[in-house]
């Protein structure tokens, strides 16, 4: 599935359109990254949340074992983005509609990566209903090329160096828009 390049690169992109006010000069912008950075760390890290299923399947000998399947699913976004919605709630006695809807996106955000990635290793596609359906779910077009990650030295191999090249070259523009966005639009 797609790499954490692309889920990071998606997550900033959705955390600076929530949080980063819009600035006149690039060194505004680099002042309201350094203020910014735990909220959009947050988010770069609820966009690969999702592939925590990974570490589970070390300890089978396994990376691959476990992934695509309780963590890619529509109710496990859902409670998760509830159960840390309902945290901030209880916490802070401020967390909105709004901040249910940053964390479903940047939570839904990584499966929608995901199936838009080419699969080649079963099981082929997402189970997006599970519990409720066993159903897997892929696109029937997917931009996104498959990831090699079979064995450890694997993920250093040249598929990979492409698979970096080409997320890049599509998420990162997201990231480049919504700072372009952003510019040039302050209020005085």
């Amino acid at each position: 599935m797609s790499s954490p390049i692309a889920h990071s690169l998606i997550g900033l992109a959705l955390g600076l359109i929530r949080f980063l006010p819009h600035y006149r000069r690039w060194d505004e912008l680099a002042g309201q990254f350094r203020a910014l950075w735990r909220p959009l760390l947050f988010c770069v890290l609820l966009a690969n949340a999702p592939d925590l299923d990974y570490f589970f399947g070390i300890f089978r000998g396994n990376v691959n074992y476990y992934h695509q399947t309780v963590t890619h699913t529509l109710i496990w976004i859902g409670v998760t983005a509830l159960a840390i919605w309902a945290y901030g709630r209880f916490r802070e006695r401020r967390a909105s509609w709004l901040s249910l809807g940053l964390l479903l996106a940047l939570l839904g955000s990584h499966l929608l990566a995901d199936w838009l990635t080419v699969d080649c290793a079963p099981p082929i596609g997402l189970t997006l209903a599970w519990p409720f359906s066993d159903r897997l779910f892929n696109a029937t077009w997917a931009f996104f090329p498959p990831p090699a990650k079979q064995t450890l030295a694997a993920l250093w191999s040249l598929q990979n160096l492409r698979l970096v090249l080409v997320e890049s070259a599509i998420t990162l523009p997201l990231v480049i828009i919504v700072l372009w966005f952003k510019h040039g639009r302050a209020k005085h």
